[in-house]
């Protein structure tokens, strides 16, 4: 008998009831997951079937999706997840993404946070930090084409509040821009340890200084597995 596993809107299978116990130990499916049967109509959760079957401790090393080995289940280095019919991830290196980013005199750092920030959106509709990186960004540019404006218009007196201005500008542009960042990081984690998961773990402090470069490193990781089906360990 064949097992289907809703999450969400998302509906994934069939798996062997084998599968099922075997994707439940790995953790890539939760006892408190939805699933039915071929001939079911009503979805119950994972527990009601798989009862009191034991669940088989899965080995360090073993078989994954559509043949593919699979690595230590060690924190940040998950066996691949079964479930991978979710979008692919902006599969562009980071260190294309710094090289870019140091050729248009930071110009296109601001246009792939924008990009990630857009990604994310799109796995998760309800995701603020899209609105967050437009406004910072929009603030502290916006703040400094005004303060260029203000500073044109009176050549013959310099203005002395136009520093406080664009340093006031700028600060509120990095707050917003900061806020933004911290809540992709959520949002990729909370989608990466439910609807795929795949034991996502962003570290704070790299997120704080090195963002757009840190997630896309992660979005090629995961892109990656999406083509492969193998998980490279989160380094």
């Amino acid at each position: 008998m064949k097992y289907y596993i809703q999450r969400g809107a998302n509906e994934y299978g069939p798996y062997t009831l084998g599968d099922l116990q075997r994707y439940v130990a790995q953790g890539n499916i939760l006892l408190g997951d939805l699933t039915r049967s071929e001939g079911m109509t009503d979805w119950i959760p994972v527990s009601q079937v798989i009862g009191n079957i034991p669940i088989p401790v899965p080995a360090t090393a073993g078989q994954g999706v559509g043949g593919s080995l699979q690595g230590s289940s060690a924190y940040g280095a998950a066996a691949a997840p079964a479930m991978a019919a979710g979008p692919v991830p902006p599969d562009f290196h980071w260190a294309l993404v710094l090289l870019i980013t140091v050729l248009t005199c930071g110009i296109f750092h601001s246009v792939w946070i924008i990009v990630e920030a857009a990604w994310i959106r799109k796995i998760k509709p309800q995701s603020k930090g899209l609105l967050l990186v437009i406004l910072g960004i929009a603030t502290t540019y916006g703040i400094q084409f005004v303060n260029g404006f203000i500073t044109a218009m009176n050549t013959n007196e310099p203005n002395p509040l136009a520093g406080l201005l664009v340093l006031a500008g700028a600060i509120v542009g990095a707050i917003l821009l900061l806020v933004g960042v911290f809540t992709m990081r959520s949002d990729l984690e909370d989608y990466y340890n439910s609807v795929e998961p795949v034991n996502l773990r962003l570290s704070g402090v790299m997120t704080f200084f090195f963002s757009v470069y840190y997630f896309q490193y992660h979005f090629s990781r995961i892109a990656k597995w999406k083509k492969t089906g193998v998980l490279d360990p989160q380094n």
